[in-house]
């Protein structure tokens, strides 16, 4: 068991489970020499092996979630694992302070669950369910981080373009929102990366751009979709709700058409991803090989196969 000095001086005892919490904590050497050859692995259908079998995953879900909860329950269960959720974790497990959340994983790891799938946005409630040192905790969705998602993206952005290193990617729409964080920080993990943010309303959050910066990542903001035109893969993040998606309509904030003139305008290759939060946001018109979104669904699952196969097998 190791420890962590934290800047107060304090020292907490880091847990020996393995944990997925973070985008900042991913490697890319392991993303490069273990997950992506296990996404191949597992997506040419070497993964009907029960490699899991035995396993538990529990849900633990704060917010709802139609993709990352059922790619993770999906992927538990193709490795011959079993999966348990609750519709509404805050009816049955409330968290009103983060300390909270310790009893609830040890509760789950009492009744021999050895993985939990975690989303919450309460501050500290995903970094204090690792620290119990019970059970692998995976970040499925915090209030600033998804790094299953930045892990899919990134697998989605090498599949389809060969590589990564040297791309150039737009970011369109809701940009104060963890899907884009986590995106960010995945790739500044990669070199002579360019990033150009369209924002529909809010705007990154500060210190993840400072964090991307840092590395090396050139960072543009621009308000004229024009700015796609460059791109090699375009980011949609969608509104929060239908609501949010008319008022942003209204003041004119919100207007992507994706229909054969707009596709027409891109780079041969560019290819177009949404990680499926659609609300009746942008308005896609065309049928064109470039929009990958039922690819990145699939390969979330994928990498969600790899991510637990290499942590629980």
């Amino acid at each position: 068991m190791t420890t962590d000095v934290h800047d107060t001086g304090e020292i907490r005892t880091m847990p020996e489970y393995p944990h997925l919490t973070a985008t900042s904590r991913i490697d890319r050497a392991f993303i490069e020499s273990q997950l992506f050859p296990l996404c191949e692995e597992l997506r040419n259908g070497k993964a009907i092996d029960e490699r899991l079998g035995g396993r538990a995953l529990y849900s633990l879900f704060y917010e709802p979630s139609l993709l990352t909860r059922t790619s993770f329950e999906r992927a538990m269960g193709l490795l011959g694992g079993q999966v348990y959720h609750t519709e509404d974790a805050s009816q049955f497990f409330p968290v009103s302070n983060a300390s909270h959340i310790d009893n609830i994983i040890k509760i789950l790891a009492s009744m021999r669950i050895d993985v939990v799938v975690l989303r919450s946005s309460a501050l500290g409630v995903v970094e204090r369910a690792e620290f119990a040192d019970a059970l692998t905790v995976i970040n499925g969705g915090s209030a600033d981080d998804h790094p299953t998602q930045a892990l899919a993206d990134l697998y989605t952005l090498r599949r389809e373009l060969g590589g990564i290193d040297g791309a150039s990617v737009a970011v369109v729409g809701r940009l104060e929102h963890r899907n884009v964080n986590a995106l960010l920080r995945g790739l500044a993990l990669f070199e002579n990366i360019g990033v150009t943010l369209i924002p529909a309303s809010g705007g990154v959050d500060p210190d993840v751009l400072h964090y991307c910066e840092e590395r090396g990542m050139r960072v543009a903001i621009e308000r004229e979709l024009e700015a796609v035109r460059t791109a090699d893969a375009i980011y949609l993040n969608a509104p929060r709700t239908l609501a949010h998606a008319r008022l942003l309509r209204s003041r004119g904030a919100l207007s992507l058409r994706i229909d054969k003139d707009f596709m027409a305008g891109l780079k041969p290759h560019c290819v177009i991803m949404d990680p499926m939060q659609r609300s009746g946001d942008f308005a896609v018109e065309v049928q064109d090989e470039r929009l990958a979104f039922y690819r990145q669904s699939e390969n979330a699952l994928v990498m969600r196969m790899a991510i637990l196969a290499d942590m629980l097998a």
